[in-house]
């Protein structure tokens, strides 16, 4: 399969061999000199460390996003931030299981993705999920700053009701923006491969340009600029408020604000670093193909291309952390998300506990049952 869709963070950059195996000068000679061969022989860590790194994002991220979930739709945790937290979580769990599904295909060469509407569904939808992502945070920390800039305006901008209207429309303009993928990838019947339309490269490269500086630079800066006006809001608010009356305790709702500004600042230091170096690889291009695969070590061009898809994996990898850290980071700092959790699990367990009574209790009267037939 050759799934490439030009994206830092699709890298759908696909051998026909196995990442495991080890290759010799004369297998890359008979198969010719492929990018990704040169890449298995010379810095074979760009597949492994995808491997272990993911692998540890899945064992983390989906039980944690799946609690993460259920625990803001429940009261009390639910408010209008507790739905744009449920709504991320959600999103969250959708792209680790399609970057699950990509995973087998690359690494583990399980076929997952050549398949008609599939093949034209994935990308489409894997890049909406990454789009959710950076527009709810967004949406969170503007709800955030209103309610404490415009106290008196919470109940008509801050509640339930406008916070899921927002999540849909989020939710249909990131679907619409990725929903073009459709048109650029189709299944070929004869190879029975997905395979990209060659004859549309040049407004892909365009489209995909526009949306990655939207979606990845624009919108980080301006949730970056709003945390900074929020920061500067609360401690004004702060200062006069201790002014007036004297030292007071944190108030929940400021509590609540320290935790989204976290969960806000980690998806900005992990998704700009990732666009910074997706906007550097045009400074680090390969080298001569013309050049044999023993001689390419040789030549400081591929060296310093060699050295920068090595970097770029890297910082790629690590800029997934946030679609499955944000759970961890509600219970390091949310001490009413620890309350929440701890009930939620003791009253599993009473469930539980009443479950295997009754049980028991039914099992008993019909043991009685049987003894007075027998009688």
């Amino acid at each position: 399969m050759n799934f490439t869709l030009f994206l830092i963070f699709l890298q759908m950059n696909t051998t026909n061999i196995s990442f495991g195996s080890s290759l010799t000068t004369e297998d890359i000679s008979q198969i010719g000199l492929d990018i990704n061969l040169v890449y298995e022989k010379y810095i074979p860590e760009r597949f492994i460390i995808p491997k272990v790194l993911k692998t540890i994002l899945y064992i983390f991220g989906f039980p944690g996003n799946v609690l993460a979930c259920i625990l803001w739709l429940q009261k009390p945790m639910l408010h209008s931030s507790g739905c744009y937290l449920a709504a991320l979580a959600v999103s969250d769990v959708v792209f680790l299981i399609m970057s699950l599904m990509y995973d087998l295909t690359l690494y583990w060469k399980v076929k997952i993705l050549d398949f008609p509407t599939i093949c034209q569904l994935f990308p489409c939808l894997y890049l909406s999920v990454q789009y959710l992502s950076p527009l709810l945070t967004l949406a969170f920390t503007v709800e955030r700053f209103i309610s404490i800039r415009f106290p008196f305006k919470r109940r008509i901008y801050c509640n339930i009701k406008r916070a899921v209207c927002v999540i849909l429309t989020l939710v249909s303009i990131s679907l619409g923006v990725a929903g073009i993928q459709i048109y650029f990838w189709h299944y070929d019947y004869d190879s029975e491969e997905c395979v990209y339309k060659l004859e549309l490269v040049y407004l892909s490269e365009k489209w995909t340009w526009i949306t990655e500086c939207v979606m990845f630079i624009f919108v980080p800066v301006l949730i970056l600029f709003f945390n900074i006006l929020l920061v500067v809001t609360m401690r004004n608010s702060s200062r006069r408020a201790q002014e007036l009356y004297g030292p007071m305790p944190p108030k929940q709702r400021t509590a609540t604000t320290k935790m989204l500004l976290v969960v806000s600042f980690v998806l900005i230091f992990t998704t700009i670093p990732v666009s910074i170096v997706y906007s550097l690889k045009e400074k680090f291009p390969a080298g001569d193909y013309s050049y044999s695969i023993d001689s390419i070590s040789d030549d400081v061009t591929w060296r310093r291309h060699l050295n920068f898809i090595l970097v770029q994996e890297v910082i790629y990898d690590i800029g997934l952390v946030h679609y499955a850290c944000n759970f961890y980071l509600y219970l390091l700092i949310g001490k009413k998300f620890r309350l929440a959790i701890k009930k939620y699990f003791q009253k599993l367990s009473v469930m539980k506990l009443i479950d295997f009574k009754d049980r028991n209790s039914r099992s008993l009267r019909s043991s009685f049952t049987e003894l007075r037939s027998f009688s």
